[in-house]
């Protein structure tokens, strides 16, 4: 098992300087969850050998590694539990015709032997339980989809879903969840970049188009589960106003295209409160119209969310045009700003997200002395 001890003690220092490395890239954010193994760490039980296909991005003598990073276990404030079950599921679904019920005996098969590997091999989860370990659950469903999942419910998870309301299979457990950015098609599959469509302001030629939405289900009814009914309301409603641009599908250039050329995007909920969308807009310095009640977003207890977004609440979806048309000029504006000042870091330059992921680790862990983040004017100070 690889094991990366993350060393927090280090950010009792006043600031944080992010080298020149990290200012330049354009690289989008989260392409792996951690920083890379080290040779020094322990070896991966075989049923972990599968899932290793991807190999590090981020440079074992980088800045951003060696601020967090120790070898000595006896150093370490928190340990890294790669878990790979989303891969597993992933592989199990790809071979039943996607059908995501199917479970292919995912807790017998993965998750028993790692987490009995882990629990029999290493005192470190044993002297607390797991409760200064982390693990990466970045499906809709966190930990539901797996029937032994007692076996690591203690840790902290790092998940890309949040759901206040705690419904059905959404049970977001504020004292050990930390939501992060999602993975987008367009940032991290098609490796678009948003600096070929707008300039170092956020700003293209013009943005002509109202408002923008592209994903599923534009057959989907009023009473469906899927989305409480908000997208039957955007293809049945919003879908066919002047200046707006709703589809399900676009090639990917041509959807950076419209990205550009948008004030506003759509952000309903699906299944689950979905935030990939989000990220999208904020690297093209769209204004996202969040319609998810009870959502929880990346990094809340830093960012003022409601400084950059719409929200409009479920029940208001069919005035989405009217509540936009009551946005002045100026408001507008001001949000744009702040989603192309603050949104760029978190998703298109690497290193600022792990900061924020550090600084609520800290909270878990109640070490006061968290890092300060500045961001062009905007200052991050422990809270």
């Amino acid at each position: 098992l690889i094991i990366l001890y993350l060393q927090l003690a280090q950010l009792q220092q006043t600031n944080v300087v992010i080298p020149n490395e990290f200012e330049k890239s354009t690289e989008p954010l989260l392409t792996t969850p951690m920083p890379p193994t080290s040779s020094a760490l322990s070896p991966l039980p075989p049923i972990q050998d599968k899932w290793r296909v991807w190999p590090p991005d981020l440079p074992l003598d980088s800045t951003l590694h060696n601020l967090y990073v120790t070898k000595n276990p006896e150093e370490a404030d928190l340990f890294y539990i790669p878990f790979f079950g989303s891969c597993y599921l992933f592989n199990c679904w790809i071979n039943n015709s996607w059908n995501q019920t199917k479970r292919c005996q995912v807790d017998t098969v993965y998750l028993e032997p790692l987490m009995n590997y882990i629990i029999q091999n290493f005192v470190y989860w044993n002297k607390t339980n797991g409760a200064n370990h982390f693990m990466i659950h970045p499906m809709d469903r966190s930990d539901d989809y797996y029937s032994k999942r007692e076996m690591f419910q203690n840790s902290i998870y790092l998940t890309i879903i949040g759901d206040k309301r705690n419904l059905g299979h959404q049970k977001f457990k504020r004292y050990n969840n930390i939501i992060i950015p999602s993975a987008t098609h367009i940032l991290d599959t098609y490796h678009i970049d948003p600096s070929q469509y707008v300039d170092e302001n956020g700003n293209p030629f013009s943005r002509d188009i109202k408002g923008l939405f592209r994903g599923c289900c534009a057959n989907v009814n009023a009473t469906d589960a899927y989305s409480d009914g908000v997208r039957h309301v955007i293809f049945n409603g919003l879908k066919g106003l002047p200046d707006w641009n709703i589809e399900e599908l676009s090639d990917a250039e041509v959807y950076a295209e419209l990205l550009a050329r948008s004030k506003y995007g759509l952000t309903p909920s699906g299944w689950t409160l979905d935030t990939t969308r989000i990220w999208e807009y904020i690297a093209f310095g769209v204004v996202p119209i969040v319609i998810a009640d009870g959502i929880i977003e990346p990094f809340e207890d830093d960012i003022d969310w409601d400084s950059m977004i719409v929200r409009v609440r479920r029940s208001d979806t069919h005035r989405i045009n009217e509540i936009l048309d009551s946005i002045p000029e100026e408001e507008y504006q001001k949000k744009r700003e702040r989603v192309w000042r603050i949104g760029k870091y978190l998703v298109i330059r690497n290193g600022y997200t792990w900061h924020f992921i550090v600084r609520n680790f800290c909270r878990k862990l109640n070490i006061i002395k968290q890092e300060v983040i500045d961001i062009e004017g905007y200052t991050y100070y422990p809270i």
